[in-house]
């Protein structure tokens, strides 16, 4: 787990990481490692993720944007 989160860390364009990020980074490598099945796990073909909360991957939510990336957001102002 060390190692993955080094590798996405040093890929980062910043060198100082916010407390933020840190655990943000820390959530996705485990979320990723628990949202694949493991070949001496308890099930052959359902995750760890999948088996706990009975949820699985989606593509256009979970794999959009890797973590790190800049994007820019745009809130729709509501008038009362």
């Amino acid at each position: 787990m060390k190692d993955r989160i080094r590798t996405i860390a040093n890929s980062l364009p910043i060198k100082g990481y916010p407390p933020r990020l840190i655990t943000g980074l820390v959530y996705k490598v485990l979320f990723w490692l628990n949202s694949c099945p493991h070949k001496d796990g308890v099930h052959a073909t359902i995750s760890p993720r999948t088996l706990l909360t009975g949820l699985a991957i989606d593509y256009h939510k979970h794999c959009k944007i890797a973590f790190g990336k800049y994007v820019q957001v745009h809130e729709e102002e509501t008038i009362h």
